[in-house]
């Protein structure tokens, strides 16, 4: 039987002299040999970290896509089915992993930005991912699960078939990471109204998932709708609201939604919330991805005509509430992005987060409705907003500097999340020598973006500090998810280009491209805030699995004796970090412990059955 092991004050005492301080406890990679062959970051291609989400027991969930050649996860390798796949990973509050699942096919195509969790054992994703596996052409069909696999398709383009749909709700357990169930939101589908558009679910207070979809012609959800011949064209969806159970059950009637045209959902460019206790559902993010494009969107016949923006609509009838665009002044500029979108559940105000641009030429500052920002600087500005729920700008903080003292800021086009904790707002982001407040960062002339976060006040919009990561010099490094765990510690991930945590006052050892790539992988981390490293959870006890650590206390060399084969293991200091590991083999081992400080580590061993972690002390 697999249990959760709760380490309280064991943990917390080891620490508790820094309980008060941010400190990094540690940082992993991963990712694969193959990449991207864009030059430079695109939040579609590259391998990053999507989404993270903390479940009540203090446990961590990842999504990030991965390439083949070599795909590995803090050393260790992962399934890939061919090119681009999507991987699901979980650890607990020490890092320690504790399971993987890849979703995916020989296609390099799938597409899924956020994670939801149930608080109940279960963990939901909804995604886009087509299917190119024909008879003998030696393509994998998608793989949802270890024996959940999308039929193999004809040859034939114009016949109706459940293999071409491309649109997919999934739940998995948390405990183990797999699949409970799969729904299609499609009916059977030709190649010419095979695509979808949709929203990630979101949550509401009765385990009720909520999905902004979007489809082609034909007969879907069942037989709930059915969508007229018109709708046929990347920038024509219909759209639907629709609200699932736990148990993949369609609750009610899809109800038809009043937007035209085609969103940015599925290029993790937009955000969809629900404020339950208000009534209403928010959209916030970009109408067109970075370049520029010609996508049109709509609501209630009414065009938005910026590139960013936020709005809100009545979550019974749908009636718009209230609209707000950011304006550079110049038309149909690509410069400005909405990334993040929270809310404050106690007073319902929202936070967003995003950039503005403004340019050398530009007559007039950038606004967001009526509000205008505030900025000597030029270029692409990065800003943290607070609104109440009418849409008007409580506060708004942005650089008003640069820390060698130029006025052109430049940052990447990647996502720049959000959280709250507490009394404050966390930006998680990449930056170079912008000044936050009276917290700069200093960099070397023509260094490029390394990952930092930004603590605000809540209230006020007053930067409280930054934190920051050191990377290699001329390399783009950014985190891209923040969440914030049980404990008020901070859950962060982002890509890599080369190493990070380079600086000897960073706390943990310099991590780097996992496989030796040379390509954009991905990297995750924590940020320590509490004293506490509560809920670490193991698959199963070491007595559970038959294993034996002796002598504890140890001296110099530890015995592990299993009646399954051993694989390998890892031994973490009290904080977390990662200070030995190595191969095993065989059912008898010995790991030598000469060389580490007195004190409490946790030993975790992967056999071939199980994974376990044991508290072991150190003389």
């Amino acid at each position: 039987m697999k249990k959760n092991i709760y380490l309280l004050a064991m943990i917390g005492l080891s620490m508790f002299c820094q309980a008060q301080n941010y400190q990094w406890q540690w940082a992993k990679t991963g990712g694969a040999i193959n990449g991207s062959s864009n030059i430079g970051f695109n939040q579609i291609d590259d391998e990053h970290i999507l989404d993270i989400v903390v479940d009540n027991q203090n446990n961590s969930y990842y999504l990030t896509s991965i390439y083949d050649d070599t795909p590995l996860l803090n050393g260790q390798p992962v399934t890939n089915y061919g090119g681009k796949d999507l991987l699901i990973f979980s650890t607990d509050c020490l890092g320690n992993v504790r399971w993987t699942r890849t979703i995916g096919s020989s296609t390099n195509t799938g597409l899924s930005q956020k994670l939801t969790l149930d608080n109940s054992g279960g963990i939901y994703m909804s995604i886009n991912i087509p299917n190119n596996a024909t008879p003998g052409s030696g393509s994998l069909p998608p793989r949802f699960g270890d024996n959940n696999i999308a039929p193999t398709i004809t040859n034939d383009p114009f016949q109706p078939q459940a293999g071409l749909r491309t649109g997919y709700l999934l739940k998995y357990n948390t405990s183990d990471g797999n699949l409970v169930w799969r729904r299609d939101f499609q009916g059977d589908v030709t190649a010419f109204n095979a695509d979808m558009d949709m929203s990630p679910p979101v949550i509401d207070s009765q385990g009720n998932l909520h999905l902004i979809l979007g489809f082609w012609s034909g007969t879907h959800l069942g037989g709930l709708i059915t969508v007229p011949g018109s709708f046929n064209s990347f920038n024509n969806y219909q759209y639907y609201l629709v609200k699932y159970d736990t148990a993949g059950n369609v609750v009610g009637t899809p109800a038809l939604l009043p937007i035209t045209g085609s969103t940015t959902f599925l290029a993790g460019y937009l955000n969809f919330m629900y404020d339950e206790s208000s009534s209403l559902y928010y959209i916030a993010g970009s109408r067109n991805l970075p370049g520029g494009g010609s996508r049109t969107l709509s609501y209630n016949n009414v065009p938005i005509s910026q590139n960013a923006f936020v709005f809100s609509f009545n979550s019974t009838n749908f009636t718009e509430i209230w609209r707000k665009e950011i304006n550079n002044g110049t038309p149909n500029s690509a410069g400005d992005y909405i990334f993040g979108l929270k809310k404050d559940i106690v007073t319902n105000d929202i936070y967003i987060s995003g950039r503005f641009f403004k340019g050398n030429n530009t007559p007039n500052l950038s606004s967001f409705g009526n509000y205008s920002f505030t900025t000597p600087l030029t270029g692409q500005i990065s800003f943290a907003m607070k609104l109440n729920n009418l849409g008007n700008v409580i506060w708004c903080t942005n650089p008003v500097s640069l820390s060698d003292g130029s006025s052109d800021a430049f940052i990447v086009n990647a996502r720049m999340p959000i959280a709250l904790k507490g009394s404050e707002v966390l930006f998680a982001k990449g930056s170079i020598q912008e000044v936050w407040g009276t917290f700069p960062m200093v960099r070397p002339a023509n260094d490029r973006t390394d990952p930092l976060v930004v603590r605000f006040n809540k209230d006020t919009g007053i930067v409280n500090g930054t934190y920051e990561v050191q990377g290699s010099y001329g390399q783009e490094d950014h985190f891209t998810a923040i969440a914030v765990d049980n404990d008020n510690n901070i859950m962060l991930g982002g890509f890599i280009n080369q190493q990070l945590f380079t600086s000897s006052s960073d706390n943990v050892a310099t991590i780097s491209n996992a496989a030796g790539s040379n390509k954009t992988d991905f990297f995750f981390t924590k940020l320590a805030t509490s004293a506490t490293c509560t809920g670490l959870s193991v698959e199963e006890t070491a007595a559970e699995a038959d294993l034996k650590f002796y002598p504890n206390p140890v001296i110099d060399v530890l015995n592990i004796k299993s009646k399954s084969t051993l694989q390998s293991f890892e031994i973490y200091s009290s904080t977390g970090q990662t200070v030995q590991r190595g191969s095993l083999r065989d059912n008898n081992a010995q790991v030598n412990m000469s060389s580490l400080i007195s004190g409490v580590y946790y030993v975790k061993v992967k056999t071939e059955k199980a994974v376990i972690t044991e508290k072991v002390i150190k003389k």
